[in-house]
């Protein structure tokens, strides 16, 4: 690896002989936001659909894609493919609240198809909002690379002018004129999960099924095979367009998820914060995403991992029936580039053609061309109750919009279930020896789902407990927002004031199984507080799916309150479990259960607004 100093310009390569990129961008900094703007000849923007970042991760072509980490920001580029008129490529550094400057660590690795990766080590200093950081650029039939570090004191909307955009401006305000009435704040523009989200509720909808929930598991291939798809982001993002299938139709909008080769890995639970960089542009059995899928290998075996899927659906819908509850379908969403011998496709028909009276719908979805085996015949498969299965195939799954995808994959589905519900087949086998059922919450308490509320009254003061099993390291945190919009955090550092803000406690740093306690003591001074488990590096990889930790809301009326975790997350450091809305007369209680993206030690950040967002704070190390 050679260094990029401020101001070199260095080759990365010719035009025209297929040169693929990767920058990968660290910045140890509080709040910021990483864009790569493409511009032509004249140094400005001539078509903002280029711009790739947050809220616009891939461009039209796919040309340029932007994924998180572990650790980062990785923008993946296709230089040949980019439109004619792009000759250069920014990559920008942004915040809305504190210099760029600020950061305690920062480096950007640049790292071409062939030739040697190059790392600018960026300085701290300056109170710039916005800093370009690096420009690769077309020159005289090669690409080429510079440090450029050039800063902005306007921040996003001087960027933006330099680059000849548009920015809204509000017009002078006329001494003379009267005061405004005041106006409502514009709403959070929307996500593209949101727009998928409704995406999925319109196929449900046309299919007749728009109230219908069901569990979502979703296995992977990562056969050798499967290799180019991964390094080229295809598997990431297709990943991330599986998320709003099941936040749309998971009681608890996440994904159980497997990745398999010659043997399977069970990845525990994804959901729209946790699937970011997941999979990345790298087979998981290199990056080692959860100890046990580096021995995976690299061949095809499907028929172990399908039993397992059965094995998590049999168990909760045993634990449905002892709750009690109607049955739930699952609809497990099976993607493979093929691959699949004579052998191998006999044992898959066996176990479809085993469970047509499961509340369990395979889909399988093939990428490419390649041999699917018995997968390509599996609506004429006989001696079946009821079709339980689909199948269908796309050559580029970059190019298939949301409807058809999402049509492809939920229609057959729909259509089963409303058959399946009128057969009377709902007598699945019992659940496996040694199955752990739901413990019953205490009588008098309420015992949250995910994502739902309580409001109580608001007491006096209100204390937290985290609890958890498991010999290991917990640390509660409580982001806070007070009334007058001051945020912060009471945490092992920092365990707060009783008399003054942010009039929270922290009962101290529990190093083994056990508890953490926190305390509002004034809760008519705080608006927002999210209480939030960190789990040291140290415990390893899945030590929220072993610890299962609950916060615990009790208070001086006698109320009490569990968000317990119900997920099985295996690779995050980061959960926020709970939060509490102080802005009304009551106390309003929501369990929230969303966990930080792999890899990454980036704390959650809660805004004053009170929306929370996971993989955006400072990382804390507990031996610095």
């Amino acid at each position: 690896m050679a260094p990029l100093l401020k101001g070199q310009r260095l080759a990365l390569g010719p035009q025209g002989q297929g040169l693929t990129l990767t920058v990968h961008t660290e910045l140890d900094h509080p709040d910021v936001d990483l864009s790569l703007f493409a511009l032509n000849d004249a140094r400005t923007i001539q078509d903002d659909s280029y711009l790739t970042f947050f809220n616009q991760p891939t461009s039209p072509g796919g040309e340029v894609r932007m994924t998180a980490t572990g650790s980062g920001t990785q923008f993946t580029i296709d230089l040949d493919r980019l439109p004619a008129w792009i000759s250069r490529l920014v990559l920008c550094a942004t915040s809305d609240s504190q210099p760029i400057g600020r950061l305690q660590r920062g480096q950007v690795t640049v790292t071409p198809s062939a030739g040697e990766t190059l790392q600018l080590t960026l300085t701290p200093g300056g109170q710039e909002l916005a800093v370009m950081l690096v420009e690769i650029y077309r020159h005289q039939g090669a690409w080429r690379v510079t440090a450029v570090e050039q800063g902005f004191n306007g921040g996003m909307a001087a960027l933006v002018r330099s680059f000849g955009g548009d920015v809204a401006e509000e017009s002078p305000a006329d001494a003379h004129a009267p005061t405004p009435a005041p106006v409502s704040p514009a709403p959070e523009p929307i996500t593209k999960v949101e727009l998928r989200k409704q995406q999925v509720s319109v196929v449900l909808t046309k299919a007749g099924v728009s109230g219908l929930k069901a569990r979502v598991m979703v296995v992977m291939d990562a056969s050798g095979s499967m290799g180019s798809l991964y390094s080229r982001g295809t598997v990431q993002e297709t990943l991330e367009r599986l998320i709003p299938v099941a936040a749309r139709l998971d009681d608890n909008n996440a994904m159980e998820f497997w990745y398999y080769a010659d043997r399977f890995a069970r990845m525990g639970d994804l959901d729209e914060d946790s699937v970011l960089g997941v999979a990345g542009t790298q087979m998981p059995q290199v990056t080692g995403v959860v100890p046990a899928v580096k021995k995976i290998g690299y061949g095809n075996n499907e028929p172990p991992v399908m039993q397992d899927v059965l094995s998590v659906h049999r168990e909760a819908a045993a634990e449905d029936r002892a709750a009690g509850l109607p049955t739930m379908p699952t609809l497990v969403l099976f993607i493979t580039d093929g691959g699949i011998s004579g052998g191998t496709s006999r044992q898959i028909e066996k176990i479809i053609k085993d469970t047509p009276r499961e509340a369990l719908f395979w889909q399988f979805v093939g990428l490419g061309r390649a041999d699917y085996g018995v997968l390509a015949k599996l609506d004429t498969l006989q001696g079946r109750v009821i079709d339980n299965s689909g199948f269908f195939a796309v050559d580029d799954i970059d190019h298939v919009t949301d409807e058809q995808l999402y049509t492809r994959m939920l229609s057959e589905f729909a259509q089963w279930w409303k058959k399946w519900s009128t057969l009377g087949l709902d007598s699945p086998p019992a659940a496996p020896a040694g199955s752990r059922l739901p413990a019953a919450a205490p009588a008098g308490t309420v015992s949250l789902k995910k994502n739902a509320s309580v409001s109580i009254r608001k007491a006096q003061n209100i204390t937290i407990t985290l609890s958890w099993t498991g010999n290991g390291d917990l640390d509660l945190y409580a982001f806070y927002v007070l009334k007058n919009g001051v945020t912060g955090k009471v945490y092992y550092k920092d365990r707060g004031a009783a008399a003054k803000p942010p009039y929270i406690t922290l009962s101290g740093d529990s190093q083994k199984a056990g508890k953490e306690t926190a305390v509002i003591h004034r809760p008519d001074e705080l608006a927002h507080v999210v209480f939030a488990a960190y789990s040291a590096v140290s415990n390893g990889a899945g030590s929220f799916a072993s610890y299962r930790p609950t916060t615990i809301f009790t208070d001086d009326l006698g109320q009490e309150v569990r968000a317990p975790v119900l997920g099985r997350n295996h690779f995050s450091f980061w959960v926020a479990l709970s939060a509490i809305d102080l802005t009304g007369t009551q106390a309003r209680i929501s369990h929230l259960e969303r966990y930080s993206s792999f890899g990454t030690e980036r704390s959650p950040l809660l805004q004053a607004s009170g929306k929370l967002e996971m993989n955006r704070g400072v990382i804390e190390f507990k031996d610095r």
